[in-house]
């Protein structure tokens, strides 16, 4: 209980913090609508309190992590996922949605249990955050030759890059045709063409972009057909999303065999907690079943990252 109390005093801290932010900022803002005398919002409306307190306390947190590797790291494993939240936001919603799972916890299983959901939620959270943004970067590099082989099309037809790029933002598919409709927003608004792509290829994290606003700014500088350089692009590119696909399909029987022995143990686990309860209860309710909780699961931790550091290796 007192892990669980020690959360909930965080948890009531923050949701302090974040009261107190948004009231002086609330004040500040009625201030400046008195002033400048705007219209203002309907108070008949229900405001959503909570949301707006989760809004409050993620600008907090972005403003005392900002700067910091950490949060740079995070804001690019984010830009990367595609997910529309700043790092602190993202913080603040992972940290409320393992104190929320804990509480709601207590109700069924053990408090080893809810400990344990109060750390791993977060976890998972992040781990899902990481893995939509492999897959979305996979999905916007087996889309790229197909693009390049487009972006060539239109500059052989007399249309000039910006309006090539306008075109796979209009016909194309997500993710890499909301990638290039940002580029195309970006450079309307007065950033230049390069950096636009450069920052593209940046928040997608792919070496293929990265070759691809390479070759291109090689053209622009040096001259030269930029859609023959395309093509070749293009067909070097569909040539390593062949070799890619056949090496994930060799190395499939392996990534299986570790998801089925990272889920087994939890999968066994949970049965017997559910349906004997009382054969596993020494390991909650005694120190040294406590010891050998903490040892497995530092074991499978381990024996997770080994095998994911090895099937990685083989991929590559």
């Amino acid at each position: 209980m007192i892990v669980v109390l020690a959360a909930l005093l965080v948890a009531g801290g923050v949701v302090a913090i974040a009261w107190g932010v948004a009231s002086g900022e609330k004040a500040g803002r009625q201030s400046l609508v008195q002033l400048l005398d705007l219209e203002r919002v309907d108070p008949t409306q229900s405001p959503q309190t909570l949301v707006a307190l989760m809004e409050r306390a993620g600008a907090l947190a972005d403003r005392a992590f900002k700067g910091t590797a950490t949060s740079s790291k995070l804001q690019a494993s984010l830009a990367s996922a595609g997910v529309k939240l700043r790092p602190g936001e993202f913080g603040v919603v992972s940290a409320g949605a393992g104190v929320l799972g804990a509480l709601v916890s207590l109700l069924f299983v053990p408090l080893v249990i809810s400990v344990a959901i109060l750390v791993g939620l977060p976890l998972a959270i992040y781990f899902w955050m990481i893995r939509k943004g492999k897959k979305r970067r996979i999905a916007l590099e087996n889309q790229l030759p197909t693009v390049l082989q487009l972006l060539a099309g239109s500059l052989d037809s007399g249309a000039s890059m910006l309006h090539a790029m306008e075109i796979v933002a209009q016909e194309g598919n997500a993710p890499l045709a909301d990638e290039f409709a940002r580029v195309v927003i970006e450079t309307q608004v007065g950033r230049p063409m390069l950096d636009s792509l450069q920052a593209m290829a940046d928040r997608c994290a792919s070496q293929d972009l990265d070759w691809t606003v390479e070759a291109i700014r090689i053209q622009y500088t040096s001259g030269g057909s930029l859609s023959e350089t395309l093509r070749t692009l293009a067909e070097f590119m569909r040539a390593r999303v062949e070799i890619r696909a056949e090496v994930r399909a060799l190395s499939a029987e392996a990534r299986l065999s570790g998801k089925v022995l990272t889920g087994l143990p939890l999968l066994v686990g949970g049965f017997l907690m559910l349906f004997r309860p009382d054969y596993v209860a020494p390991l909650y309710q005694t120190g040294t079943g406590k010891m050998m909780l903490v040892a497995a699961g530092f074991g499978m931790l381990t024996g997770t990252m080994w095998m994911q550091r090895i099937i990685k290796k083989v991929e590559v």
